[in-house]
């Protein structure tokens, strides 16, 4: 099984990224009988991006073949093409990757059911005042 931990450093010690789409780095980390067997770390190109940046971070975890993604807030289009290829989501505990990779095996993690928006700023500022 191989789990992508939004991350802010590149390593298992590092702590865990409370945003998918502009975390720092995406540790992949392989499990095999319930035991970490390696990890890799990737550097999220996404971070830079001006908009989009969850897509773009969900397409990287598509191409390395993930099977899991622990992270924080998900957006709904990230959702949507984790959902299409089979990955399940799983919110972050506070701590390193290690641990939550470890909270992950043991059942601890809550899945994500749905897509985490951030609602600030969105849909209520066009044609606003306009009504008479």
């Amino acid at each position: 099984m191989k789990i992508a931990v939004a991350s802010t450093g590149e390593n298992l010690g590092a702590q865990v990224s409370p945003v998918f789409g502009r975390c720092s780095y995406f540790v992949f980390v392989n499990v095999e009988d319930g035991e970490i067997k390696d990890s890799k770390p990737l550097e999220n190109p996404a971070i830079s991006q001006s908009g989009g940046a969850g897509i773009k971070a969900a397409e990287i975890i598509a191409n390395e073949k993930a099977d899991i993604v622990i992270s924080g807030a998900v957006g709904p289009n990230a959702y949507d093409i984790l959902k299409q290829f089979g990955i399940k989501i799983y919110k972050i505990a506070a701590g390193t990757v290690e641990h939550n990779v470890e909270y992950f095996l043991k059942g601890k993690l809550e899945e994500i059911q749905g897509p985490d928006s951030m609602k600030q700023g969105r849909g209520m500022g066009r044609g606003m005042g306009q009504r008479r």
